[in-house]
């Protein structure tokens, strides 16, 4: 009976222990405030791009050749917010691997689309009578992106959108967000 109350102390000392010492090895809350700012930043890059829009110009050959650079710069900042996210490294905070796939996936969908209409511009005939019609049919990918969830930070985990509530590039993102980004 000595010996097995021996273990059992011996077992709970381990185990508070290990509850301590995992409440101190955490990340400390400005390094989790710090991670989600580039996490949302990274998400900023694209949006901040995609905001800008086409330049305008008076006819349909110049607007569809500016709407392919403008497809172009924004699927190539969907490429660096990418990067970015690569760049995080090990999310410090439970839910920030979830987060960061939930970003990934979005942006991956939004180059794809970016990408297939500037592909979709870059092919039509430029003096052909329909070309407006033709325009409005190439950008079908990215304009069905308006149907999709634009708010990335919904549904993430408490913790993420805790820092995230804190994270300047975070309420730049919603600000972005509201303001018709």
């Amino acid at each position: 009976m000595r010996v097995r109350w021996a273990r059992m102390s011996a077992v709970s000392v381990m185990a508070a222990s290990g509850l301590f010492l995992a409440g101190c090895g955490g990340a400390s809350e400005q390094e989790t405030v710090d991670w989600t700012n580039g996490l949302c930043s990274s998400y900023a890059t694209f949006q901040q791009a995609a905001l800008v829009g086409p330049a305008p110009a008076s006819d349909l050959p110049t607007q569809a050749r500016n709407l392919s650079s403008y497809l172009g710069a924004t699927a190539t900042s969907l490429d660096r917010a990418l990067t970015d996210l690569d760049g995080l490294g090990a999310a410090p905070v439970e839910g920030g691997d979830q987060a960061v796939t939930k970003f990934r996936d979005q942006l991956s969908r939004y180059r794809t689309a970016f990408q297939q209409a500037r592909t979709q511009v870059d092919g039509l005939d430029l003096d052909s009578r329909t070309l407006q019609r033709d325009i409005e049919g190439a950008v079908a990918p990215v304009l069905s992106l308006q149907d999709a969830d634009q708010d990335p930070l919904a549904g993430l985990d408490s913790q993420v959108t805790n820092a995230a509530d804190k994270a300047p590039a975070c309420q730049d993102l919603s600000r972005l967000s509201s303001s018709g980004g």
